[in-house]
């Protein structure tokens, strides 16, 4: 807008927003305007990217109370020259305190590589301090305009948990960017696809990975994880945490490279007392003055070395916020004599302070904490004893279903989901034999076979569109859930169906769908016109495009994904099944059996067809099997019914995060406190967490070489891939008995039989087969063991890296045993005389179903391997077992109260 001012002279006014604004008056030439050139398609991908996590990890933080205008805590971080690399390869120093981050981050920007490894003990605040550092990087970034140079300098910090890789099957890159795809999928495009690939390979570092959790990786693994990441990072930034104990037991010659290593020193009593005085209101100051007085006092003293973690800060602050707590508890000597006993008193206070079973306000509209706090502990323990059972920290909805309460009701389930079928097939022949009026005789004969084809072909039509979405996309990984695209977005989902796949997998899959489609309608083709032939043959066609199309990975939504996206879009995937693909198979089959004198058998064959669709969909669904395990935790005691409401309040209170689409415990130790502290209702393990019948109190023998030799008795094998086969055998023994027209108690007792008689015999082979004696020798110079007299596994300790106990490995999948394996060196001799495994892990002989070893194997492997030895995830546990080899008892507490691990992390630094 301009006004005429005296003298000639325009005042302008500008209104709104704009990259450029130009002025300029008495033009007597060419004006030549050099704009800043415009971001980039990856520029534009890098800046949604970092927009997107800020606001993740913006919510994580406010529901852990750090960052934004909460005070931080003074937790000092030093350089630490131990298990580091050479001084000249890092290229300087980091140090500074977490309340300060200019000091740590321009320090850590200055680094020449900019790698950084954070160490510190259990609730040190490693993992804080590293979401305190992504967003103070993404603040910096965002606050430059996309494109700027100001901001081209600064990485893209991403955030991820290391729990759910494998370095022996996945290399570092292909998991970063999968885990990039899948948590970040709404990213705009470049070239077509998702920008992960193309941000990962641009040279400049777009990328930081900041990696959480290199401790919560097994220990077989670590070693084998740092010398990944030596070879996937070459030029590119890094910052990861570790627990101090698990850093420092990696192989000797295993270091990161080019990183800077520091550790969090304990929190001083003055910032103690400090911090809590800050969260505290002014009024409530007097309940912690007895607490303060003994801080300062005794700065040595069990509740001074308690609270000099974050950890503990912030649950002393959370458990003693009500008016009518009272913090001066702690002093008392009597009751926490020692610092463990404070940890553990405010561990196990941390979830009922924050789940009051307070009544909550109507006014709002997902009020959180309506669980009494006898009832969340419960349920908070029963899910922790499973994550330490599965030797994992990653609480993924759609892996519940491996609880023991839903393996036993696995085939109870299927069982009654066998019968429910053929009750509803069986009604629906017997409702068109009465509509039609026919009686007893060829007609019901007649009706039961059309029912029984339908039914069949349903069921194939079901298996057949699941193996056809699985060909068609290369990232599609069976039993993982995903966010899809809606039904109301067809260009949308056909565009994503075809970024995720490739010509020769697109073809492939076409050419299946169509001889599937033809070969459905063929026993029928004499029976129907050829238009209603190709009718429901283009039914089929389109059902199989439907599935193709709407599992698609969605591109709509920036955000991160969360468990509740996951779960939503499952929701998707189980109303489109049943609503859509169903339905279209169904007119599909009524098409084919119409017949103009009566059109009541097209309509019992569609809706039978429609049904077993359906349902096989359905039953090879993530949905199916977190219902199952939804179903028997509440009906056990160990969860509620609202699971994922529960979950979700869990989340707000702090007790979980939220990482991608899993939840996890706030803290590892927390998780294992839980586990270890709460009761679930079941009968309590046996102190002996390893298997007794693996070694007898008569084998074990000294050798002349200074070592011991070993009696194991192990198994011979197992039947767990035939039990595998027994759901898709009982639905087509099902199918098949209904398609030859069996009676009615016969349609019901077909799978039944099946899974009752053939899973218990299964099951009782497995547990009845006998054993075969191995002998395991461990000396000073090598480990050996003698499976047959024809066949021996021999490795010399010259040879060997690391030795473990660790899952076995099949043909490309993991097996439900366990057993020592040794990972070799690079330069090992070829020629050893090794068993056939996959990896670079190497079998030299079974353990049983129990990663535990006996207390005299893990001496003896201690004593002999030294350094290699890696010791395995649980605590050996002998209770009554055999002595051990140098001929003491072991002693070692109950498994519950079992803390020697921890006492290694929370004693003296060794740096």
């Amino acid at each position: 807008m301009a006004d005429g001012q005296p003298g000639g002279d325009v005042n302008n006014i500008f209104q709104g927003t704009a990259d450029i604004v130009i002025q300029f008056r008495d033009n007597f030439g060419e004006i030549h305007v050099h704009a800043p050139p415009s971001a980039t398609p990856p520029e534009r991908s890098a800046h949604a990217l970092a927009e997107a996590v800020y606001r993740q990890w913006r919510e994580e933080a406010k529901a852990w109370d750090v960052g934004g205008d909460r005070a931080a805590m003074a937790v000092r971080w030093a350089p630490r020259r131990r298990r580091a690399d050479h001084a000249g390869n890092i290229g300087g120093d980091v140090h500074g305190r977490a309340d300060q981050l200019t000091d740590l981050l321009t320090g850590f920007l200055a680094l020449p590589k900019c790698r950084l490894a954070l160490l510190g003990t259990a609730g040190s605040g490693k993992t804080t301090l590293a979401v305190l550092l992504t967003m103070e990087l993404l603040r910096r970034r965002l606050a430059g305009r996309v494109g700027d140079a100001s901001t081209e300098g600064l990485p893209v910090p991403v955030l991820l948990s290391l729990t759910s890789w494998d370095p022996d099957r996945e290399e570092f890159g292909a998991w970063f960017t999968r885990r990039l795809a899948e948590d970040y999928p709404g990213l705009p495009r470049i070239g077509g696809r998702h920008p992960a690939r193309e941000l990962w390979s641009t040279s400049g570092s777009v990328l930081l990975p900041v990696l959480d959790g290199l401790d919560e990786i097994p220990g077989a693994r670590r070693s084998a994880a740092v010398e990944a990441l030596n070879r996937a990072l070459y030029d590119r930034p890094l910052i990861i945490t570790s627990r101090t104990a698990e850093f420092d037991a990696l192989s000797p010659e295993t270091v990161l490279g080019h990183t800077a290593v520091i550790e969090a020193r304990p929190v001083t009593a003055t910032a103690t007392v400090a911090y809590l005085t800050g969260g505290a209101a002014p009024d409530a100051l007097p309940r912690w003055e007895r607490l303060f007085t003994e801080v300062r006092e005794r700065p040595d003293g069990p509740l001074a070395g308690a609270l000099s973690t974050p950890l503990m800060l912030s649950l002393a602050r959370t458990v003693y916020a009500r008016p009518w707590s009272e913090p001066a508890e702690l002093t008392d000597r009597v009751r926490f004599p020692s610092r463990r006993s404070v940890e553990d008193h405010l561990l196990d206070q941390f979830v009922p302070s924050v789940f009051t079973g307070e009544i909550p306000s109507h006014d709002r509209l997902d009020p959180p904490r309506r669980w009494s706090p006898p009832r969340a502990r419960r349920y908070l323990g029963a899910l922790a004893r499973h994550l330490q059972a599965r030797e994992t920290t990653e609480l993924a909805w759609w892996r519940l279903h491996r609880t023991p309460a839903a393996r036993l009701a696995a085939f109870p389930a299927l069982v009654l989901l066998g019968v429910t079928l053929s009750a509803l097939a069986t009604g629906l022949g017997q409702r068109v034999r009465e509509a039609s009026g026919g009686g007893p005789g060829p007609w019901e004969a007649l009706t039961s076979m059309q029912l029984s084809t339908s039914l069949f072909a349903g069921v194939v039509t079901g298996m057949a569109t699941q193996m056809l979405v699985r060909g068609w996309y290369t990232d599609h990984r069976f039993g993982e859930p995903r966010r899809t695209v809606s039904l109301r977005r067809p260009v949308a989902a056909a565009r994503s169906a075809w970024r995720h796949t490739t010509r020769r997998r697109a073809l492939t899959a076409s050419l299946l769908a169509c001889p599937i489609a033809a070969g459905i309608e063929v026993p029928v083709l004499h029976t129907a016109t050829p238009g209603l032939y190709w009718l429901g043959a283009g039914c089929v066609v389109a059902a199989f495009a439907v599935a193709v199309l709407f599992t698609a990975p969605s591109d709509a939504d920036e955000n991160a994904t969360t468990p509740r996206a996951l779960l939503r879009a499952e929701h998707a995937a189980v109303t489109r099944a049943l609503f859509v693909i169903g339905p279209l198979f169904g007119i599909a089959s009524g098409v084919l059996h119409y017949q103009p004198d009566d059109a009541s058998m097209a309509c019992a064959a569609g809706l039978v067809t429609w049904l077993g669709a359906a349902g096989m969909l359905i039953l090879v669904s993530p949905w199916s099997r977190w219902a199952l395990a939804r179903t028997t935790l509440a009906l056990t005691g160990q969860a509620p019914w609202a699971l994922m409401r529960f979950l979700q309040d869990a989340h707000r209170q702090g007790v979980l995060r939220q990482v991608a689409g899993t939840y996890q415990f706030r803290n590892a130790w927390l998780q294992e406190r839980l586990a270890i502290s709460t009761s679930t209702g079941f009968r309590n393990r046996s102190a002996s967490l390893y298997d007794e019948r693996l070694l007898t109190e008569d084998g074990i023998t000294a050798t002349s070489d200074g070592g011991w030799a070993f009696r194991l008795n192990v198994r011979k094998g197992s039947f767990a891939p035939l039990k595998a086969a027994l759901p898709p055998a009982a639905l087509f023994t099902l199918s098949v008995a209904l398609r030859d027209g069996a009676s009615a108690p016969a349609r019901l007792c077909a799978p039944a039989a099946l899974f009752l008689g053939l899973g218990g015999i299964l099951s009782g082979l497995s547990w009845l087969l006998p054993r075969r004696t191995v002998d395991l020798r461990i000396s000073p110079h090598r480990i050996s063991c003698l499976i047959s007299p024809k066949r021996e596994v021999r490795f010399d300790w010259s040879h060997v890296a690391e030795v473990t106990v660790r899952r076995s490995r099949g043909r490309n999948a993991e097996t439900g045993t366990y057993g020592i394996h040794v990972r070799l060196h690079p330069g090992a001799p070829h020629g050893l005389r090794i068993p056939k495994d996959r990896g670079i892990w190497l079998l030299v002989c079974d353990i049983g179903r129990r990663p535990v070893l006996p207390p005299a194997v893990e001496e003896a492997l201690r004593d002999c391997a030294a350094e290699r030895w890696v010791p395995p995830a649980f605590p050996s546990v002998p209770g009554e077992g055999p002595r051990s080899p140098r001929g003491r008892e072991t002693n070692v507490d109950d498994a519950k109260n079992d803390f020697a691990r921890w006492e290694r992390e929370f004693g003296p630094s060794g740096s």
